[in-house]
């Protein structure tokens, strides 16, 4: 058993508060009752001691739990009241035994709050905005060559400007004509770019950086983009074409191998078999039986050459691609070489780029995990800042930068807290961070940025650093803002609470008192009987006359030992027998039920008969034979004989008329 899965079993459906609180956090907190607004009263539904459930906490759970949304009966509601009192008896319980400061509690419940806040610390609007625009994206594909100049994210001033100016050059140079190849490769950065010229190929969505791809789906064919900078330093891009999507096809494939490199003699080898393969295909031959014969890819020949989808972006060479997707419908290409060898392929199937709505929860979790989900982070912050009256004091921030020393650039520096006035940074709601919080944040956080200013980096670790700040100011408030959310944690802290205290009182107790199950086994065996059995030996035997030997011997009466002893004396378990004993639903009982004696039915094993000993009247089985039933019975009787106790422990009072309010 789960524990997340009886947990989530008892509180509802996840999702459903989930879809609700991307509802409720879109962009503002939740509503205030008015001055004049009249507030429902909420009596209790039932005490447990001093502990008070009231009257909307107990309709949110029935509600929760029942289909019809029409109003419940007085059945239903003193149906679930059982089950809620007895819940809140152990939860209770759980809490009289500090089981909630325990530290493993602690960090599970703290590891769901993480789950249950992300909705709230995104923007919904923001993030469905960069869905669509993913989408629109993946429609099409670009193919792009770059300059890079590389800069530090943290880089000096000074650094920044030359790498921005050289950039800069080089693009006005390859607007007055100068190849963009040859700059590529003769000054950029980026390694590759001494072989490929700075060319990077087709690509589309999700597989550059989103800087870079913002610039290349912004940049018409031809053109050579602007100066833009992203983590790695300044780029500048040439986009070389834009060709619509070509979703994936699936095709049969022959290759005849020849690798990389290949001498004209292996070369003029493969070219021969696959030529011969293409001739017999012309003369009717089937695909599927040239696939044996010729193919030598090893991935597809097991399945009639078949291969998996090919997609245009895939890492199969691009003569390859351009082949299978040139393809019609029942389709076969003429022979053709890549590095790899030579091909012929078969169109099977095809399919293109989905609806927004098949691909959407692809399209999300990549953005969620993408740079580009710092756009939904940042909007949201910019609401916490103006909801929170944040304010940044500038001035003690530059002061506190202005005199950090070489060792933090160094990675080396240590903060002394005794030589630094503890000032001011900034405030968000009631909560004020200091430059004693910064630097304790900046010893832990730092790394070498030799070639870049103190400062600078300071700062720019600042502005991380006062954004997780009020990320986690806004996640520390949501019980306050959102009721939706302290009601589904409080569900979730009496749900582990449940489950903790019950492993420990009833299913692992159940599991491990031996005593205690073998003692409720004796009491109640009676519940656990077989039905009337066939008594039955099967015997299997080396071969058929072993078979007619032993079967003759059983009939003339002689004892099972002698026999054994006999046929088994020359070989070894010549003869084996095993005993069984079954209840009429079992096929080779039901065969048996009315014979006696030794009997032998034809079946596929033809060196094997029986022995029936006869019918066994109805009798318990044995706690063995009925461990899994008794343990399971012996788990709910501990359940209830706990729920007694925990009645008898905390008095339960309910309050018949708000329970009764209900059916109303």
């Amino acid at each position: 058993m789960k524990k997340t899965a009886l947990v989530l079993g008892f509180l509802g459906c996840l999702g459903a508060f989930q879809a609700n609180a991307q509802k409720v956090s879109k962009n503002a907190p939740a509503k205030k009752p008015a001055a004049a607004e009249v507030v429902k009263p909420n009596p209790s539904i039932f005490t447990i001691g001093s502990d008070a459930i009231l009257q909307d906490e107990f309709l949110r759970q029935l509600n929760k739990n029942r289909k019809d949304k029409t109003t419940p009966t007085e059945a239903e509601i003193r149906e679930y009241l059982d089950l809620y009192v007895n819940f809140k008896l152990k939860v209770k319980e759980a809490i009289s035994m500090s089981l909630d400061t325990n530290p493993a509690f602690k960090s599970e419940l703290a590891g769901y709050r993480k789950q249950l806040a992300a909705p709230y610390l995104n923007d919904k609007k923001v993030t469905e905005g960069l869905m669509q625009e993913a989408y629109d994206r993946m429609k099409s594909e670009v193919n792009a060559s770059h300059i890079l100049i590389t800069v530090a994210p943290n880089a000096s001033a000074k650094d920044t400007l030359e790498a921005y100016n050289k950039i800069l050059d080089l693009r006005k140079r390859a607007l007055k004509g100068e190849s963009f190849d040859s700059l590529a490769s003769k000054y950029s950065d980026d390694p590759s770019a001494k072989k490929n010229f700075g060319k990077l190929g087709w690509f589309t969505v999700f597989q550059m950086v989103y800087p870079f791809e913002n610039m290349a789906y912004k940049t018409n064919k031809g053109d050579i983009s602007a100066p833009f900078r992203t983590q790695f330093g300044y780029h500048i891009m040439r986009v070389n074409g834009n060709r619509a999507a070509r979703g994936e096809i699936k095709v049969q494939h022959i290759m005849v191998r020849t690798g990389y490199g290949a001498t004209p003699e292996t070369l003029g080898n493969a070219k021969e078999r696959i030529d011969a393969a293409y001739k017999e295909f012309q003369a009717g031959i089937p695909f599927d039986s040239l696939v044996e014969k010729y193919s030598q890819d090893d991935g597809s020949k097991g399945n009639k050459g078949v291969m998996n989808w090919v997609s245009s972006l895939s890492g199969y060479p691009d003569e390859f691609k351009d082949v299978c997707f040139s393809l019609k419908p029942g389709e076969t290409s003429k022979p053709f070489a890549t590095d790899y060898g030579y091909h012929m392929v078969k169109y099977v199937e095809f399919r293109p780029l989905g609806e927004m709505k098949d691909v959407q929860d692809v399209i999300k979790n990549k953005v969620t995990r993408d740079s580009r989900s710092e756009g939904s982070k940042t909007a949201v912050i910019a609401r916490v800042k103006k909801e929170n009256n944040y304010r940044e004091n500038t001035a003690n921030l530059n002061e506190f930068a202005s005199k950090l020393d070489t060792s933090f650039i160094k990675g080396t520096w240590k903060f002394d807290e005794t030589k630094v006035v503890s000032k001011p940074l900034f405030t968000i709601g009631n909560v004020t961070y200091t430059t004693h919080d910064f630097g304790k944040y900046l010893e832990g956080n730092q790394d070498v940025h030799e070639k870049e200013n103190a400062a600078m980096v300071a700062k720019n670790q600042f502005t991380t650093w006062a954004s997780d700040k009020c990320l986690a100011y806004e996640e520390s408030i949501l019980e306050t803002k959102y009721p939706e959310f302290k009601n589904i944690m409080t569900e979730y802290h009496d749900g582990i609470l449940l489950f903790d205290l019950t492993d420990r009182k009833v299913w692992s107790k159940a599991i491990n008192d031996t005593a205690g199950l073998e003692a409720y086994y004796e009491a109640y065996k009676t519940k656990y009987m077989w039905k009337d059995r066939v008594h039955y030996q099967t015997y299997n035997c080396l071969d058929a006359k072993t078979k007619e030997a032993a079967m003759k011997m059983f009939k003339a009466g002689k004892p099972e030992a002698d026999i054994f002893k006999k046929l088994n004396k020359k070989v070894s378990n010549a003869l084996i027998a095993k005993d069984h004993k079954a209840e009429k639903t079992d096929a080779t009982a039901a065969k048996l039920w009315d014979a006696k004696g030794v009997v032998d039915i034809t079946e596929a094993d033809a060196n094997k008969f029986y022995n029936v000993l006869g019918i066994i009247a109805p009798e318990p089985k044995s706690l063995k034979e009925a461990k899994g039933l008794v343990t399971s019975d012996y788990q709910e009787y501990l359940m209830l004989e706990w729920v007694k106790e925990l009645r008898a422990k905390y008095p339960v009072v309910v309050n018949e008329a708000a329970l009764l309010d209900l059916t109303k």
